[in-house]
């Protein structure tokens, strides 16, 4: 199936609901992936089960497992099949969330937390999915182009393609934590892969944890433009890195490996640390709360959505180039 783009400024899109995120962002998701609305086909992904306070989505490889966990958070799980749909987090097999597998004692999950979303001002939201893959980043509560931390985030979830060449099931995003309250990112250590990226199997040690890295990172760093020029713009696949014991023999997140790409999520190595205010001006897109949902268009015509999260989590692009998802 091609790539599909949704968002909140397309006529018949879901609207503002409910009075927790998890209720917005079912929504949303179902909408887009499952059932299509207005014009908008849906994705090609179907509902694994369905709950008051959490639900799940198919892909024909594993399932992703939404479950609130507060108003303003959810928390997000994987696995590969269901064997009991009648609670909120499914039980089934083989169940990760961050640091957290069946029979860890980690407190920590897989947490996604943005204050307002179901009801304040300006929301806004895009997805760009196929039947395997999704990014969804959402925000709220801003007037333009930059998001504070508490107000957006953004989530990549299905396939990607390990470095052996083969597919497997990922959540990334997030933040690694037990509290309800911490700003999401992109690019942090708090996501989760079904299978070890290397061997295939389920074992992936005690401390597995995964990043959706870009093509250049430095923790805090913020670049000036300077005398960057659009045609500069140098795209890489972001890139699945994961540590951990029996990954790489250290918990250490010095020592992490690259472990695969992402299907259709880009980066570029200077934008990576620039505010979407500066950065996207130069593709001449408004600083308005709008352009943080809608695609740009290269010379030549390839199209990119801009994924800038918050001003913590900058520098992604989403292609709309099915070329970009293999």
């Amino acid at each position: 199936m091609p790539v599909r783009y949704y968002s909140s400024l397309d006529t018949g899109a879901p609207a503002q609901q409910g009075s927790r995120l998890i209720d917005y962002v079912k929504a949303i998701l179902k909408a887009c992936l499952v059932d299509g609305y207005g014009s908008k086909p849906a994705a090609g992904w179907s509902m694994g089960h369905e709950h008051a306070d959490g639900f799940s989505l198919f892909n024909g490889t594993g399932y992703i497992n939404f479950v609130a966990n507060g108003s303003q958070c959810y928390t997000a799980y994987i696995m590969e099949s269901i064997t009991d749909g009648s609670t909120a987090l499914a039980g089934g097999v083989n169940r990760r969330s961050g640091s957290w597998y069946d029979g860890s004692a980690s407190a920590a999950r897989q947490q996604f937390y943005t204050s307002g979303f179901y009801n304040l001002a300006n929301p806004h939201w895009f997805v760009v999915a196929d039947e395997k893959t999704c990014t969804f980043m959402w925000g709220v509560f801003t007037s333009g182009l930059d998001a504070g931390g508490s107000y957006a985030g953004a989530h990549h979830f299905g396939n990607y393609i390990t470095d052996l060449g083969q597919e497997d099931f990922c959540s990334m995003g997030g933040v690694n934590t037990s509290s309800t309250s911490s700003q999401t990112r992109m690019y942090g250590y708090s996501g989760m892969v079904l299978r070890n990226p290397f061997t295939g199997l389920v074992d992936q040690g005690t401390d597995a944890i995964y990043a959706s890295l870009g093509a250049s990172f430095i923790s805090g760093q913020v670049y000036s433009l300077a005398q960057y020029q659009v045609n500069e713009l140098t795209l890489v696949r972001s890139r699945v890195h994961g540590y951990g014991t029996t990954l790489v023999g250290s918990t250490s997140v010095t020592y992490a490996c690259a472990c695969g790409r992402l299907r259709g999520l880009m980066t570029d190595p200077v934008l990576t640390h620039v505010y979407a205010s500066k950065a996207l001006s130069l593709f001449g897109v408004a600083d308005t709360w709008q352009g943080r949902v809608q695609p740009i268009t290269l010379a030549g015509g390839k199209q990119l959505v801009p994924c800038w999260p918050n001003t913590g989590d900058m520098g992604y692009f989403v292609s709309l180039d099915s070329a970009d998802w293999g």
